[in-house]
Formats: C-alpha cells, structure tokens, sequence
C-alpha cells in the first residue's frame, strides 16, 4: 500500500509550519506509522530543526541531478529527506524542464510502498517547489497562525488548489487547517473562531498551543517528543495526529 503524502503549506513563514511537519511526523511514528518527512524550503529549517547543518547530500540532487533520494533515518518509524541553501537553484533548472512541475511525483512513486505516510514541508512561497509538492500530494494541511494578517492570504493558497485539483492533481485534498500558536488571549481565541466559522468543517478540531518548549527544541535540533514529551506542544501534535488518523482518513477496505 502507497503511503498517504500530505504537504504542509502557508504563503508566509513564522507560522509554525515546519514545527508541525517535524513534530506531526514523529507523532505518526510513535503511532507505528512508517513516516518519511521531506524538506524541501531552501531555508533548510526543517532539516536544522532536526539537528542536520550540512548534509553531504540533499534533495536538491535527487530533483536536479537525478540522483538517488537521500533519506536520514531519524528514530524508529521516522527519517528525513534534508535540504540545504543548493535547493534555492533548483526554482530556475526546473522551470527550465519541461517536466519541472512532476519532478518529485516521479521521485516518490518510487519510495512510496516503504512509508504509511510522507509529509512534506513546502517553502513559504507558491513557486515551482511547493507546486512539485501539491502536485505529488494526496492531502494538503493549511497551516494557519492564529493572527489577522495570517488569514487575509487563505484564499489565495485554496484558489491555487483548485487550479490544480482541475488540471494537475486531481484527487488533491485538503485535509484541514490547522490554527497554530493559539493563547488565551481574546484577539487569538476570536481570529480562530473566525476561521473555523469562514471554513467550517476544513478546520481541525486540535490546535496547537503556543508554547515557547516548540522553539527550544528546534533549536536543540530535536522534535518535541525527544526534547520533553511531558509539555503542551507534544501533547497537542499527539492529539492531531489521533485526529487525522480517526477521522481525516478515508476508510480503507
């Protein structure tokens, strides 16, 4: 059976985005799930945040040059494709191929049958690299911070989704938004009812806490099971990751 690859994406950064791919991936693989996390920001953040600086390889190589996918194995259940600053030439050589846009659905035809599922953490933009990852997805999760400016861009990220469910990827969902960086505060808890109110029934029942132990550990090169499995962050990304699994999945004969 081919794994389940959902990418992770916002039109902006600082919203929490690569937190949720590391921490919901390693989530999966604590739940005996198979899960590959693939990291394909030229900022690199993703791979940082698990403590990789300099990969000798990365998936700059496996999309241009054709080589093979360097896959890190992390912990159990969990390995890391890395990136690194050579990912940021790769927006011009794969425009320049016609088959620019399909790169990474070919790559991860290959790798599939090893993993239940592939997250992958798309850059905070709508270029050709976080297009090659919606067109090789099955599910899309909009990473929503709960702040006004973080909303005014959410329609934007849908339209693009619909042109490609028409014309590239046709059994592209989205399997929910997700509202990070949530606090007591009455402004934070009043931009999430208003998502969950423009988006009703796209939006996920789990939000996740904001909660500075998140930050320590991507700055120890950790996820958050590993840094302090006792604090709110990961018991919030446990919640989510029960959440897709019980109800965001289709059910399988």
């Amino acid at each position: 059976m081919k794994a389940k690859i959902i990418s992770m994406v916002n039109h902006k950064g600082g919203v929490g985005k690569t937190t949720s791919t590391l921490n919901l991936g390693r989530a999966f693989s604590l739940e005996g799930k198979r899960t590959l996390v693939i990291d394909i920001d030229p900022q690199a953040n993703l791979s940082q945040a698990t403590g990789i600086e300099e990969p000798e390889e990365n998936i700059y190589q496996a999309m241009c040059e054709g080589k093979e996918l360097p896959i890190v194995n992390l912990a159990e259940n969990f390995d890391i494709v890395p990136a690194d600053l050579d990912l940021s030439e790769a927006e011009l050589r794969l425009q320049s191929d016609v088959n620019g846009y399909f790169i990474l659905r070919k790559i991860l035809d290959k790798i599939s049958d090893r993993y239940d599922f592939i997250l992958i953490d798309c850059p905070p933009s709508l270029g050709i690299l976080t297009l090659n990852a919606l067109i090789a997805s099955d599910y899309v999760i909009v990473i929503v911070q709960s702040e006004y400016l973080a909303v005014k861009g959410l329609q934007t990220i849908f339209n693009l989704i619909e042109k490609l469910r028409e014309n590239l990827n046709t059994h592209l969902e989205i399997m929910g938004m997700l509202i990070t960086q949530i606090n007591h505060t009455v402004f934070r808890k009043s931009i999430a009812d208003t998502v969950k109110a423009m988006y009703e029934g796209r939006v996920f029942e789990t939000m996740i806490r904001q909660n500075i132990t998140l930050a320590e550990a991507s700055a120890a090169g950790k996820d958050i099971y590993t840094f302090d499995n006792k604090c709110y962050g990961a018991e919030d990304y446990t919640l989510l990751a029960k959440e897709i699994l019980e109800s965001r999945l289709p059910v399988e004969a």
